[in-house]
């Protein structure tokens, strides 16, 4: 298991489709390697008093969503990975 350290508080990227949304997290190793992860899928909604909660639960239809935001997630994730990289051959 690789000891891991978050950087920020806060998610570098915010991805939404509709009440979807997934989080993308820059992290970095001991040895300061940075690496990327993401929250679940999170669906908001509000309840009969008015007020909003995010739940991990989907409807088959939002099946699709989820998985076109986690592969926007993917995508992004590599582009990241690979300025890291040419970033620390520079």
């Amino acid at each position: 298991m690789t000891n891991q350290t978050t950087s920020s508080n806060e998610p570098i990227a915010r991805i939404k489709d509709g009440l979807l949304q997934i989080a993308i997290w820059k992290n970095s190793t001991e040895q300061g390697r940075p690496f990327y992860t993401t929250s679940a899928v999170e669906r908001s909604y509000k309840d009969d008093k008015g007020d909003y909660h995010v739940t991990n639960s989907l409807s088959g239809t939002q099946l699709l969503q989820a998985a076109r935001l986690y592969a926007l997630a993917y995508d992004q994730i590599r582009e990241r990975e690979e300025a890291d990289y040419q970033a620390s051959k520079a």
